[in-house]
């Protein structure tokens, strides 16, 4: 009888753990698909806080997208088994309860779309390749890129994140270079020009020299925007939006820095949160702030600590993935 109810209670927990990795997934899959607006913060931090073991397994499902993120491509699913036991389990864990329904199907599916891309970055990371036809690419962080160059196409695929494209001048009859998105195509007209993905399955274009003609994916060839350079419009699978000038600075990243030019600070975190690990924000209090400044990529800790200086902030860590800019209360 005693075993009985300890089959029962192992039961039960394996039940309470997979629902709670299911749930962890939920969260992952919407910060991923950057869905997570202040009011999804608010309730994604009552959830964490509800019971240690919900805090587990929001870790577990960070745990995974984080180990995902650093797996070379040539190393693959055997860095999963070279992992230690600890880690291989919860890993294993998250992974098995979540694949189990669709949302998960869908997170698996994105995040190993750009895991196994043939050009990737990891979140900080910046990398710049040269393709066979002479053209030159730039991924910024957590970008994933696909090249696809047979004797009737020259289509870059872009899984995610941001690419900086500078098309090389060829006399040989090329099939003309695309970047080629969830939500269309944008061909390059002899150019230099950035496609950033955004939120919701929306795609930001600019363009630094000469120009682009931009089709989304459900409309005809006479809904095609050209935009040329200095101008920058954000496009959908239906259509492009109203074209504006560019920012200068919008391939500065390339160069390890951030430009801002009297930007919330709100919006600047949201920027410098790209390049690190995990949720960075503002308090509600301070984000309207506005900034100007250059700021250094590539120690973002170090960016933190000097913009908290400068504009009298606190920096808050919940955990290391979860830092937050506030006032300073009255006394600190």
């Amino acid at each position: 009888m005693h075993r009985g109810n300890d089959v029962n209670a192992h039961a039960r927990e394996d039940t309470q753990r997979t629902l709670l990795a299911q749930e962890a997934a939920h969260w992952m899959v919407l910060q991923h698909a950057g869905e997570l607006d202040e009011s999804h913060l608010r309730a994604l931090k009552l959830w964490r806080d509800r019971s240690p073991e919900h805090e587990r397994a929001w870790q577990a499902a960070q745990e995974l997208r984080l180990l995902l993120a650093q797996v070379p491509q040539d190393v693959g699913l055997k860095t999963l088994s070279a992992a230690g036991r600890a880690r291989r389990q919860a890993v294993r864990g998250v992974l098995t309860a979540t694949l189990a329904t669709p949302l998960a199907w869908w997170m698996w599916h994105t995040i190993g779309r750009e895991w196994t891309a043939e050009y990737r970055t990891a979140v900080g990371e910046r990398r710049t390749e040269t393709l066979a036809d002479g053209s030159r690419i730039w991924l910024n962080t957590g970008s994933a890129v696909n090249v696809r160059f047979t004797a009737t196409e020259r289509a870059l695929e872009l899984v995610a994140g941001e690419v900086l494209v500078e098309t090389a001048h060829s006399d040989l009859p090329l099939p003309p270079l695309e970047v080629v998105v969830n939500a269309g195509r944008v061909r390059a007209l002899g150019t230099r020009f950035l496609v950033r993905e955004l939120r919701e399955a929306r795609w930001r274009v600019a363009v630094l020299r000469h120009a682009v003609r931009i089709r989304p994916a459900r409309s005809d060839a006479s809904q095609a925007v050209e935009l040329h350079a200095g101008m920058q419009t954000d496009f959908d699978a239906h259509r492009a939006g109203g074209t504006r000038p560019a920012d200068d600075n919008a391939a500065a990243w390339r160069d390890g820095v951030l430009v801002a030019r009297d930007m919330r600070l709100v919006d600047l975190t949201a920027e410098i949160g790209r390049y690190r690990r995990g949720f960075l924000g503002c308090a509600p209090e301070v984000a309207n702030l506005r900034i100007s400044g250059v700021f250094q990529l590539d120690d973002t800790d170090r960016t933190l600590r000097a913009l908290a200086e400068s504009l009298s902030l606190a920096i808050r860590e919940r955990t290391r993935y979860w830092v937050t800019l506030t006032a300073k209360s009255q006394g600190t």
